[in-house]
């Protein structure tokens, strides 16, 4: 039972840590594309997925839990980011912010133990 626990515990500092990794990382993205004007258009929204779909994978390899709102957003930007790109009229963006509105609105959360 204590091996588990501590288990649990590490799954919850390295999906704390890979968080806060991803924030980071999208923060200094954010702040590249408003600093670097030449940066293309989509490339962006592309970068915004990518970072998004990294953070889900290390997740993944770390043995935490993967959300799959997130897999769904990331995603969305990557082929919203690449529609830009290669001009590809995707009106992929807006309708994937309804839906994860929609979503969030109806989503359940699990219940937790021990509470």
């Amino acid at each position: 039972m204590e091996i588990e626990d501590r288990t649990e515990k590490t799954r919850s500092i390295s999906g704390a840590r890979i968080d806060a990794v991803c924030w980071g990382l999208f923060f200094i993205w954010i702040g590249a594309i408003f600093l670097f004007k030449a940066i293309p258009h989509g490339l962006g929204s592309f970068g915004i997925g990518a970072i998004i779909l990294g953070g889900a994978v290390a997740r993944l390899i770390a043995g935490v839990t993967v959300s799959t709102f997130w897999l769904i957003i990331g995603t969305v930007f990557v082929l919203a980011g690449a529609g830009e790109i290669y001009a590809i009229d995707l009106p992929l963006l807006p309708a994937a912010l309804i839906v994860c509105g929609v979503l969030l609105l109806f989503h359940r959360k699990s219940p937790r133990r021990g509470g």
